[in-house]
């Protein structure tokens, strides 16, 4: 057969046909103008942009008889020669199956001769990350000390895995992938020299399963000309690669808007019954979510949605139905699920699970949005206390309330907010939410050595390790002397306090202002265990502790949470409570 794949038969010839990796070739032109060409480079990038190209084409103007330093002229005698694949003077190796030292060696052997015809003798190796370790070995004298003319180009996709001793002796050349506009371009102009009509919504599908691979997207190409010769719509395309057309995320959005598990559970199913990949419905999730935030933080960004106009339009009106944290949210569940459906066994169970999941998602509402509702809905501000919304409050931490992230009270919904006139909260709600307060004070009465929390926090900054063994005693004043109890299985870290006892007393002289005697006493069991999760708590809080310290210092805050009979939970933390359970543990939580 003549019939030649259009990668090959459209391989650029030239410098100047190579689409994109502009700040390779430029340097490399120029390398070639001033004879500045190294003796070895490596070329690294992903698949099929153009790695091995490039070291065909350098190969190619280091022989050339043309005339032309830069670039080869592709029609002399040992261009042509390269092109075909039978020059003496360039050698073009796959690392993949010559692994071994023995063909290492061979080639070490061929530089040593004079090259001929051709004026340079040129290695190539693509997938050099393939070698065995001995083969680089033998590799590492001809890289430092080549002969004369002797060039080594290595393409790679890996590389990592080459040792650093190998890329310590070659220049290097990252290559990227093409952006959506390069491959449009390029496939367009290939589709008119081929007499064919490529629709665009057949060449956006096309662009988007190459993902920036210029080889990919020209086997997808001859791939979709063997069907139609003629003209290539994009159902040709959709039917050919069992693709999702991208009207079905614009009807999810709307199921998704309308809270409908059911609509969303029915396109699942005519998407399997045609036969479409769940896992690419799957990954069209994260797309349709990606896209609608895009265009809800600004429409400007559709130039970064590669769908037609009139669909962006849709998408456009439909993002204006989402809050950016809803959003984010949908992307992130779409995400995790897609990660999970392309691993499991049973795509479509999966798939449903995370589209009702998807539909039946909560909205996000942060309190302090909550808080401007209900003010502007009892036309008065939320003050609990003595400190209104204007008060300066400051949380435990000492930072601002404000500077924290903004926490999550549960249960809450942004389409259902509490109506303003909801009765007074019970005594027993009031109490529950004095209950979480925990101020210093509170923290430095679990010890009756004054100033204590404040050192081993100061001591923990210092010294972490000394630190954490102070922690497991307990200490108690006795005559100006502070004495500290260690149960009889902590006598390793009563030990440690030992051995730095000079130290740790300096540390407390300079601290506490005031001389301090250490007397380390074993035993004395009671009351460790509360009095160490006490002080932790002081130094080391969790952040829910500290957001529930924060609540109890805003005064506005504190009575919406307590008004709400909620729970103030850390940012982190609050896509866990729709599916936790119920404090008995008997139901879960609903959003």
């Amino acid at each position: 057969m003549s019939y030649h794949a259009l990668a090959r038969k459209y391989r650029p010839a030239t410098f100047d046909a190579m689409v994109g990796q502009e700040h390779v070739t430029r340097t490399l032109r120029a390398a070639l103008r001033r004879d500045k060409l190294a003796h070895a480079y490596l070329f690294s990038g992903p698949r099929g942009c153009g790695k091995t190209t490039v070291a065909r084409l350098l190969a190619k103007a280091l022989n050339c008889t043309g005339g032309v330093k830069d670039e080869p002229c592709g029609a002399c005698e040992a261009c042509a020669a390269v092109a075909a694949g039978s020059s003496l003077d360039v050698l073009e190796i796959d690392a993949a199956s010559h692994t071994g030292v023995d063909n290492v060696r061979e080639l070490r052997d061929m530089a040593q001769y004079t090259p001929s015809p051709g004026a340079s003798r040129v290695f190539i190796i693509d997938e050099v990350h393939m070698l065995s370790k001995g083969a680089f070995n033998a590799l590492l004298k001809i890289l430092e000390e080549p002969p004369a003319r002797v060039f080594f180009f290595f393409a790679t996709t890996e590389p990592a895995k080459i040792p650093r001793t190998i890329l310590s002796r070659c220049q290097r050349f990252d290559f990227r992938l093409l952006t959506r506009d390069e491959l449009s371009a390029r496939l367009t102009a290939i589709a008119a020299e081929e007499g064919v009509r490529l629709e665009p919504g057949a060449l956006r599908l096309v662009v988007a399963q190459a993902e920036g691979s210029m080889r990919d997207a020209l086997s997808i190409l001859d791939q979709v000309l063997a069907a139609s010769p003629e003209r290539i719509d994009e159902q040709a395309v959709v039917d050919l690669f069992g693709l999702v057309g991208s009207e079905v995320a614009i009807e999810l959005n709307e199921a998704v808007m309308a809270r409908d598990a059911g609509r969303a559970l029915r396109l699942a199913d005519r998407v399997a019954a045609g036969g479409q990949s769940l896992d690419d419905f799957a990954r069209g999730l994260v797309d349709n979510f990606r896209n609608l935030l895009l265009l809800r933080i600004d429409p400007a960004l559709a130039a970064g949605i590669s769908l037609p106009e009139d669909q962006i339009e849709i998408l456009r009106r439909q993002a204006g139905h989402f809050a950016p944290q809803d959003l984010l949210a949908l992307l992130d569940r779409a995400s995790r699920g897609f990660e999970r459906i392309h691993r499991s066994g049973q795509p479509r169970v999966l798939l449903e699970a995370l589209l009702v999941e998807l539909v039946l998602l909560e909205s996000r509402v942060v309190l302090s949005d909550l808080v401007r509702r209900l003010e502007a809905l009892t036309g008065q501000p939320l003050s609990g206390g003595d400190g209104g919304p204007g008060a300066d409050r400051r949380a435990a931490t000492g930072r601002p309330a404000s500077a924290a992230k903004p926490p999550v009270a549960k249960p809450t919904s942004a389409r259902a907010a509490p109506h303003a006139d909801a009765a007074p909260e019970p005594p027993a709600a009031r109490d529950h939410g004095a209950s979480r307060v925990r101020d210093a004070s509170t923290a430095a009465a679990a010890t009756t050595v004054d100033g204590w929390t404040a050192f081993v926090e100061t001591l923990l900054g210092r010294q972490p390790g000394l630190g954490a063994c102070i922690m497991e005693g307990i200490p108690a004043e006795e005559d100006g002397r502070i004495a500290l109890s260690f149960p009889v299985e902590k006598q390793f870290q009563l030990q440690l306090i030992q051995k730095d006892l000079p130290r740790l007393q300096e540390l407390a002289r300079e601290l506490l202002g005031r001389d301090i005697v250490l007397n380390l006493v074993s035993g004395a069991e009671a009351a460790r265990r509360e009095h160490r999760e006490e002080l932790r708590r002081h130094v080391a809080p969790t952040e829910h502790e500290t957001l529930q310290r924060a609540c109890g210092g805003d005064a506005t805050l504190d009575h919406l949470v307590r008004r709400l009979d909620a729970e103030v939970v850390p940012a982190a933390d609050r896509d866990a409570w729709h599916t936790a359970p119920d404090r008995d543990g008997t139901a879960p939580r609903e959003g």
